[in-house]
């Protein structure tokens, strides 16, 4: 078997094998440079290691590491690993603008690998492609291996496309999680909570940008650890392929950039403006509900109990409808129509996969809330709770194991590399169960028949797949599902499939799921629960999603949940305004998050509900009043606009209080969008206090306080902003 590939293996590298048989003995570097840019990328002759990236100094740590490693699978599932550096024989030709090393010999096993590498002069790029030629399941590649060096500046650091986008300026404060299964679902993976697939590293001397360039999304690990050589930056391909030889595209590629983070998202934004097939700007999208154009807020909370682990009786929010008179005051306070976004609602049991109807205290019920809000002019949304198998819930009397049993639904289920099913570490306090396999009948049928009868109430918006980060299913390795026994794109093509029929047979529903919708899944997730806050973790969040994405998708504000954790909301105490104005310019939905007394919460799940331990009520709704007033006078900027890089200012900086240590940002938060060759900038002061921005940018520029008010003309570069204010610059 392995002869007849491995002749197939020989005639795709037959040129490259015949040229290195006579390749000339040199040095032991061998290097590509753009001509344009000047930058070159250097590799050892005789190893294949990458050694240099950069133009005038190295942008990479000395770390000496192997060119590839490759995880492969037995046939019982253990996995073992072998690197470039495993090889015996490593042959090396330099034609062009192309290097290719061949690697073969390798202890144990029998296989070749072809990595080739070319100089880009059109992106500027450096393009990586890998052949494996192998009798083997091969489950993971990873290729370049590169490790940057650590950074000390405060501007300075890694961007990592992780929930909406995150900035880690010290890269040791990073938890890093080896993705394994049973899946968790804050892996760093693409599609995932990783939503767009490169990372970067962003430095006073250059910028390093590691990505994938690739139209067929296929599944990658990309993330970063800190390693006592510098930062690794990491970017492994599940190829997803069946047990055999796999050959890669071109689509990994490694480069350099100057700037900030932006200059980084403008890379990937040059090659998502190519390559968006499906996608539809928003503008033009005539598939979607009126009430996505109107600037609603999200007003989130639970109907029984007070947070997730709690009793689960009912509070004093149901009834549905004894909501109303909570909503009605919030919507005169505001001027914003309101959604109700429910959750502990399910008829079955608290966030308990895939049976959800009917609704706690019975469809009348559920439907006599949605005509009462609609009567208002607002809309009800549900959170469902994702892609999963409920054996037994936590919090209340229900227990589907005999049916499970019965119906001998593990054939349904993801399966571990050795063919187990091991429980689910998804919602453990909530539930015991197991994930479903996104390519199975029995998933696609009993999730598209809950949604259709959630649909028949009235319900506008349905958070899906609330719990699957990024619209993305969970890790399987079964052999009898009809995919490879290993991860890879089957599971989001498979998922889109699901998202595509739920759709279909509901018109007008909107879907959406926790996190924002990673790429390949936007234009079936079109609104969904963004948390910036989760980016406290260990650095700070920048607005890379709204960045690249604007103009196709809307978002909303999210829950926040374990937002109070990763904040000392104490210390911090108008850090609620401060993600407001953030998902304000980020072109999200506002969302609020109460309790059963309408009082405002920092998040979801929290457990304090002391007076002391909460925003302050008159500045939070004075603020999401400006910014709706905002949201309704500019949709053209706020939600259809294309977003542009932020006029620089300076202005003053407050602390936010992490779970790692203060983090400095600006008191005036700020963002650009553009429209029809018109561009505006818009600033907003989350402070209490009054704050002044200074720029030569503004100078001879006009702004105003509202739209249609008369604009004043700035003449010093410096303007003065009111305490929760939002102003133009034009």
């Amino acid at each position: 078997m392995l002869k007849t590939k491995l002749v197939c293996f020989l005639l795709l590298s037959a040129h490259a094998l015949f040229v290195i048989a006579g390749s000339p003995s040199g040095g032991e570097e061998v290097s590509l440079t753009i001509k344009d840019s000047g930058y070159s990328l250097s590799m050892n002759r005789t190893t294949g290691s990458v050694s240099y990236l950069g133009k005038d100094e190295n942008l990479l740590a000395d770390a000496n590491e192997p060119l590839f490693r490759i995880r492969f699978r037995n046939e019982d599932g253990t996995p073992y690993i072998y690197t470039a550096t495993d090889a015996r024989t490593c042959t090396f030709v330099k034609r062009g603008k192309r290097l290719t090393f061949a690697y073969s010999d390798f202890p144990d096993r029998v296989f070749q690998v072809l990595v080739s590498v070319g100089a880009d002069k059109k992106d500027g790029l450096f393009h990586f492609s890998m052949k494996v030629d192998t009798d083997d399941q091969i489950e993971w590649m990873e290729y370049p291996c590169v490790s940057v060096k650590e950074t000390t500046s405060e501007d300075e650091g890694i961007l990592w496309p992780y929930n909406e986008g995150g900035f880690f300026s010290d890269a040791s404060k990073h938890y890093y999680i080896e993705p394994e299964y049973p899946s968790q679902g804050n892996y760093g993976m693409y599609p995932g909570m990783v939503l767009t697939p490169f990372i970067a590293q962003v430095t006073h001397k250059g910028g390093v940008y590691f990505g994938a360039h690739d139209p067929l999304h296929n599944t990658r690990q990309v993330d970063f650890r800190k390693t006592a050589e510098g930062i690794h930056l990491q970017l492994r391909l599940y190829p997803g392929a069946e047990k055999g030889s796999y050959v890669s595209g071109e689509e990994t590629v490694l480069g350099c950039f100057e700037g900030n983070w932006y200059d980084a998202a403008d890379i990937y934004r040059h090659y998502f403006d190519s390559h968006h097939k499906g996608f539809v700007r928003l503008e033009e999208n005539k598939s979607l509900p009126k009430w996505y154009f109107e600037p609603y807020v999200v007003l989130t909370y639970c109907v029984r109990g007070h947070h997730d682990m709690d009793e689960m009786s009912p509070n004093k929010l149901f009834p549905y409808v004894n909501a109303m008179p909570i909503i009605e005051d919030f919507t005169r306070q505001t001027g914003a129509p309101v959604m109700a976004l429910l959750m502990h609602w399910e008829g079955t049991a608290p966030w308990a996969p895939p049976y959800v109807w009917p609704p706690y205290g019975g469809e009348d019920a559920l439907r006599e809330f949605v005509n009462r809000m609609h009567g208002i002019g607002g809309e009800v949304g549900v959170y469902c709770s994702g892609m999963g198998w409920t054996q037994k819930s936590n919090l209340v009397d229900y227990d589907k194991s005999q049916a499970f049993k019965d119906g001998h639904l593990e054939k349904y289920m993801c399966l571990a590399p050795d063919g187990s099913l091991p429980l689910s570490r998804i919602c453990t306090g909530q539930r015991s169960g197991y994930d479903l396999c996104p390519s199975t009948d029995f998933t696609r049928r009993t999730l598209t028949e809950e949604m259709k009868k959630i649909r028949s109430s009235g319900v506008a918006y349905i958070q899906m797949m609330d719990q699957n980060h990024g619209g993305t299913p969970y890790m399987c390795y079964s052999h009898d599902h009809g995919h490879p026994a290993v991860p890879g794109k089957w599971e989001s093509e498979a998922a889109n499939e699901l998202y595509e029929q739920v759709l279909k047979e509901n018109p007008g529903l909107v879907l959406g799921c926790e996190s924002a919708a990673a790429e390949p899944f936007i234009p079936k997730i079109l609104f969904s629960d963004n948390r910036c806050g989760l980016n406290f973790n260990g650095g700070q969040p920048v607005p890379l999603y709204s960045y690249i994405y604007h103009e196709y998708v809307t978002n909303f504000m999210g829950n926040n949940v374990c937002g109070d954790g990763f904040v000392d909301c104490r210390q911090t105490p108008e850090i609620f305004q401060y993600r407001l104005a953030y998902s304000f310019l980020a072109g999200d939905f506002l969302t609020v998050v109460i309790n059963d007394e309408g009082v405002i919460l920092w998040a979801w799940g929290q457990r304090d509900f002391s007076p002391a331990y909460r925003p302050d009520r008159e500045a939070s709704l004075t603020l999401i009043k400006r910014l709706t007033e905002w949201r309704k006078a500019c949709p053209e900027y706020l939600q259809f606009g294309r977003t542009k890089h932020p006029l620089p200012f300076e202005c003053g900086q407050s602390q936010i209080f992490t779970n790692m240590g203060p983090v400095n940002v600006p008191d005036v938060l700020s963002t650009s969008y553009e429209h029809k060759g018109k561009t505006v900038h818009f600033l907003v002061n989350w402070r209490n206090t009054e704050v002044n921005v200074r720029s030569s940018a503004f100078v001879g520029r006009e702004y105003s306080f509202r739209r249609g008010a008369e604009r004043m003309a700035c003449l010093n570069g410096s303007i003065l902003l009111p305490p929760l204010s939002v102003i133009a610059v034009y």
